[in-house]
């Protein structure tokens, strides 16, 4: 688990150490420096994800349910969408939420690299004023409910009740 190992000040610095000299110069210019970004919130976020995904993957039988499929005379890209993605859905919405998370609440990899970022935003929003930083809040509230309402609607599927004793 990378983010736990390397503090993301290290990470920040060495992408900037790397980046900003030849051949690269990603940091020059505003377009190479957001791919600089995205290529650090990839980095920061891919255990979360892989680690979610791979529970998703241990918990259902693949081998069965592909050799299910190929007899029915499935293809490859028809066992992947039909059959092993919608398995993985709660998976890949519970890895994406914790990246989601991840991503938001990281501002030292914004900071460092001088994007805005969320939380320094509430900052320049809110000087001196007390509606618009609390809107934000709020807002930033919502979403995550929202986020969480999604995925408890998605990973309920099709749950039928069997009666006791019958």
């Amino acid at each position: 688990m990378l983010p736990f190992i390397i503090p993301v000040i290290v990470l920040v610095f060495g992408l900037i150490r790397t980046f900003s000299r030849p051949p690269f110069r990603m940091t020059q210019t505003e377009f190479t420096t957001d791919i600089l970004i995205t290529a650090g919130y990839v980095i920061l976020s891919m255990p979360f994800m892989f680690r979610a995904v791979d529970v998703g993957m241990r918990a259902i039988d693949v081998r069965t349910l592909t050799e299910a499929a190929q007899s029915l005379g499935a293809g490859w890209l028809r066992i992947l969408l039909s059959v092993i993605l919608p398995n993985l859905r709660v998976a890949i919405l519970s890895g994406s939420l914790i990246t989601f998370a991840t991503v938001v609440g990281e501002l030292i990899l914004a900071d460092f690299l001088v994007r805005p970022a969320l939380g320094p935003y509430m900052v320049v929003v809110g000087g001196g004023k007390a509606y618009e930083p609390a809107a934000l809040g709020i807002l930033s509230f919502g979403l995550t409910w929202i986020c969480l309402g999604i995925i408890q609607l998605v990973s309920r599927g099709d749950v039928r009740l069997q009666p006791i004793g019958r």
